[in-house]
């Protein structure tokens, strides 16, 4: 088990995490908001991070006036006694996007508990320069540091176990096996856990909507459709692989010519190619997904993206989907045909062409656990602070009744 953050001199691990039990925070602490600005700053004016946009994205999350933001709806949260702190909170992160296991780490930061976080040891530059930034903001806050420790270890049921007794709340980020393997590790009475296994999200167009609007409307709607679909290769839970169209046969059959057209357009003006591995993968799904049902490709199997026509969105397609570019793309007329499509594991629709009344009685009808979020195209991969249906700043905390 090695101590990744705070820096320490001995560079043990197990030091700082007894240390933990001996520092305590309040919610919103002024030390906490004092750290959170120097790390806001430090990012936003870091050179190396500015081509990685949702780094850039993060520093913005923790700037002064989002947090103020956030403490606001905490102290609403709280008009019926005072949210506690949990106490000490262990994070299992994610593998396959950098900045979630620091939005994690920090709300809960932000409700005062202290912080056991487990990191992958996969490694990029984007992620070794944040984990530096991370650092000297750290060595300036030294309380905030104390109250800390960022760790990575291959899997040991022994080291898990042994934190999982020391905290108050279990929050595991990845895919369902990992949820399922963490499971079996008991926790201590009166802990609790919060889970984010794998889901999968969609995109919905109107088509009329598409074919009528502007030039400008549209290559806007492409840029933020590729920071949606193309960002993390398509890997992150809640960009979208699927796209489902809504109107006549002849409308979509327009709608896509313009889109899709506006989307290759926007990845060469980007300077963006796929590469051989990506192509690859799309070709094994692709011919997986013939032999699975029935889909039908749009123009070459070697395009980027790679779009395949089907009716539904079973489990063999869901599956099967690799990223890197591959959409299925499913039709309907009407908006409330497409209840059949959707399942528990759908997470975001981010949606274009859609009155926000229409979506919200739309999404009453769909089966109880379907979906959690349903955003502009665009806003696909912006964390939120209510993320898979749970009050994050609600679930760091211990809602204390005063009658």
């Amino acid at each position: 088990m090695d101590l990744i953050l705070p820096h320490r001199a001995d560079a043990d691990a197990r030091a700082q995490i007894d240390g933990l039990g001996e520092r305590t925070l309040q919610a919103f602490d002024t030390r906490t908001l004092a750290f959170l600005t120097d790390f806001s700053t430090r990012l936003l004016q870091d050179h190396a991070l500015r081509s990685a946009p949702e780094l850039v994205a993060l520093g913005y999350w923790f700037r002064p006036a989002a947090v103020e933001v956030l403490r606001q709806r905490h102290a609403r949260l709280a008009a019926s006694g005072v949210l506690r702190p949990r106490g000490v909170v262990f994070h299992v992160a994610p593998a396959n996007v950098d900045a979630v296991f620091v939005y994690s780490w920090f709300l809960s930061l932000l409700c005062g508990n202290r912080n056991i976080v487990r990191i992958s040891r996969r490694d990029n530059a984007h992620r070794a320069t944040l984990l530096q930034l991370l650092a000297d903001t750290l060595a300036a806050h030294p309380h905030i540091a104390a109250c800390n420790a960022v760790l990575a270890y291959e899997r040991d049921d022994a080291i898990s176990a042994e934190l999982s007794a020391r905290c108050g709340l279990r929050v595991v980020w990845g895919g369902n096996e990992t949820v399922a393997h963490f499971r079996r590790i008991p926790l201590p009475p009166l802990a609790t856990e919060l889970v984010f296994p794998d889901r999968q999200s969609w995109a919905l167009l109107d088509a009329a909507s598409l074919i009528n609007a502007d030039d400008d409307t549209i290559s806007r709607l492409a840029s933020a459709f590729h920071n949606d679909a193309f960002w993390f290769s398509q890997q992150a839970c809640s960009s979208p692989r699927a796209v489902v169209w809504i109107g006549a046969t002849t409308q979509v059959a327009q709608a896509k010519n313009r889109f899709w057209q506006a989307v290759r357009e926007e990845l060469a003006r980007r300077g963006e190619t796929p590469d051989a591995s990506e192509l690859a993968n799309r070709l094994v799904a692709a011919h997986r997904a013939a032999a699975a049902g029935d889909v039908k490709p749009h123009g070459s199997l070697s395009d980027w993206p790679l779009r395949l026509d089907a009716d539904t969105f079973t489990p063999e397609l869901r599956g099967g989907h690799c990223g890197y570019g591959l959409f299925y793309e499913i039709t309907r007329a009407h908006l409330g045909d497409t209840r059949d499509l959707f399942v528990a594991a759908d997470q975001t629709v981010a949606y274009f062409g859609f009155e926000r009344a229409a979506l919200t009685d739309w999404v009453q009808t769909l089966p109880d656990r379907a979906v959690d979020r349903v955003v502009p195209i665009g806003d696909a991969l912006r964390f939120g602070d209510c993320w898979d249906g749970h009050d994050l700043l609600m679930a760091f905390s211990r809602h204390v009744v005063i009658a």
